[in-house]
């Protein structure tokens, strides 16, 4: 059974799970996913935010997201405002880090 959660990400070389979570502006944890790394960034953040949906009834309250890099697209946006009705913006992490 642990062979089927886990996975290959042949983009970062990596074996093993990836784990998607939602916080607040506090960063208090709201929902955490972990999945196979083989599955895509887009497509475990969609899994998360469907979830977190439907999960938390005073989530209704939330009009942005921040979502870091390896969510960017605008098919992955426009299924959070199509689903969600939520405005999504892309972080980028500054490169003097």
């Amino acid at each position: 059974m642990v062979s089927q959660s886990v996975g290959f990400d042949a983009g970062k070389k990596i074996k093993g799970r990836k784990r998607f979570m939602t916080v607040d502006t506090l960063g208090l944890v709201l929902r955490v996913l972990v999945s196979a790394a083989n599955v895509g960034e887009r497509e475990g953040g969609k899994q998360v935010l469907k979830r977190l949906r439907q999960s938390n009834p005073k989530i209704s309250r939330l009009t942005t997201i921040w979502v870091d890099g390896g969510f960017d697209g605008q098919p992955f946006m426009h299924w959070v405002m199509n689903f969600c009705r939520w405005i999504v913006q892309v972080v980028l992490r500054s490169h003097s880090c």
